[in-house]
């Protein structure tokens, strides 16, 4: 017989793995990120799809920006985790409607 709990708990330890080599693949990238997420984990066939997101700060804010009191913007990244080696594959921006990175800003 087939235990539906078994499966969702090697399924949910899974995710949670993927999800720490994402954050610790970004963290060796560009250093310790504030406000970390991870926002999505899909598996598409024998990749896990991992979308992640964090907040950056303008390093050099314009005129308007400043007046704004504009701090920076979210950005997104999906990784991608191969599912029997967990060897990451790849990274891409990531936005909602584009594939490219959304810049939320953030007051």
């Amino acid at each position: 017989m087939i235990d539906i709990n078994e499966i969702a708990k090697i399924d949910a330890l899974d995710m949670k793995q993927v999800s720490e080599l994402a954050k610790q693949f970004i963290t060796e990238l560009n250093g310790q990120q504030e406000q970390f997420q991870v926002e999505e984990v899909t598996l598409s066939g024998e990749v896990w799809l991992v979308t992640v997101s964090y907040f950056r700060k303008f390093r050099s804010p314009n005129e308007l920006q400043k007046t704004l009191g504009l701090l920076g913007n979210r950005v997104y990244k999906r990784i991608s985790i191969d599912r029997k080696s967990y060897h990451i594959l790849g990274m891409q921006n990531w936005s909602f409607d584009r594939q490219e990175t959304a810049r939320i800003p953030i007051y």
